[in-house]
């Protein structure tokens, strides 16, 4: 959709001069312009992206949002590092925004960083009870996840539920993501070790544990799952990654989290102290354990102990930045 940018000359100006001033950030190799937007209506008559992109514009030029491989969030290619609205007569509204691509030769080590990607860590001996208002956030796409599978799956969740509607802009699924929004005790929680002051606090954390449990069995039904469940510690946002639909796997993994939900705060901690802000850490499993695949740190670089990033020149077609349709609940 770049000829939208090529028929508006105050679009194709600004992504110029967006591009220009965008060519010192550390965390890029290429910045290039792109129609993240547009208000062409979908098959059921409305925009496919959403009616209002101004709050997606707003959270742009904030923070950023992160540009994956297709919608798989262990595949990192870039940020949407800003965007502005732009209307004609012949093409109506879009959004243009300046995409800035990673690029290996600027990626960060874990020991660059002086530390540890698997801190000494044990799981807590007690737990405060949860918060009376804690709720479990379930996000996605309805073209890739049924309404009636989710509808199954969350009948049982012991706490609130708020239904996120996701718009996965790119060309083709090739995955089902489901994005799980948890608080960071609740993956913390070890049943065998942490104790708790009352039954009630104990059944909270024991029926979160057991639900989740009981959707990775779930998961057997789907075709190509990914179950992203995120929280947030220090100002920090933790995902850990469940992939594909093995069961005996996914319990391993389920197993293994509250132990790296442990480490997960403590290497937040030592970034810090290191002068070195992460605002998101992603996990993935290999077994037998959890490990950080990837940081982004608050001044947009990438830290990874692994060459997991795609060359400029080999992108696919298809990238995603998962944009938040609209809250269900």
């Amino acid at each position: 959709m770049s000829n939208l940018i090529d028929a508006s000359p105050e679009a194709a100006a600004w992504v110029q001069q967006a591009i220009i001033a965008n060519e010192g950030a550390r965390a890029f190799g290429k910045s290039l312009g792109s129609v993240i937007w547009t208000n062409t209506k979908g098959p059921d008559g409305v925009p496919v992206a959403g009616d209002d992109p101004l709050d997606l514009i707003a959270e742009i030029n904030s923070t950023g949002l992160p540009l994956f491989k297709g919608h798989d969030p262990g595949f990192p290619v870039g940020r949407v590092v800003a965007a502005r609205l732009f209307e004609n007569p012949v093409a109506g509204k879009f959004v243009a925004a300046i995409l800035g691509f990673y690029d290996d030769n600027k990626r960060l080590n874990f020991s660059d960083l002086a530390v540890d990607p698997f801190p000494p860590a044990s799981s807590p001996a007690a737990l405060n009870e949860l918060d009376a208002n804690a709720w479990l956030e379930f996000a996605t796409d309805p073209r890739e996840v049924d309404t009636q599978w989710a509808n199954e799956v969350l009948r049982d969740f012991p706490l609130k539920v708020k239904r996120v509607e996701l718009s996965h802009n790119a060309a083709e699924a090739q995955s089902e993501l489901i994005r799980i929004g948890l608080v960071f005790v609740a993956l913390v929680w070890n049943p065998f070790v942490t104790t708790v002051a009352t039954e009630a606090g104990k059944a909270a954390y024991a029926g979160i544990h057991q639900w989740m449990r009981g959707l990775w069995s779930k998961l057997s039904e789907r075709n190509n799952p990914i179950v992203v469940v995120q929280s947030h510690q220090d100002g920090c946002e933790v995902s850990f990654i469940f992939r594909g639909k093995d069961v005996k796997l996914l319990y391993e993994a389920h197993d293994a989290l509250p132990l790296a939900a442990v480490q997960a705060a403590t290497l937040i901690s030592s970034m810090k102290s290191n002068g070195a802000i992460p605002t998101s850490v992603i996990y993935e499993f290999e077994q037998p354990r959890w490990y950080p695949a990837y940081a982004i740190l608050e001044s947009g670089q990438i830290v990874s102990d692994r060459n997991l990033l795609i060359a400029i020149e080999q992108l696919p077609r298809g990238l995603s930045i998962g944009i938040r349709k609209q809250e269900l609940d």
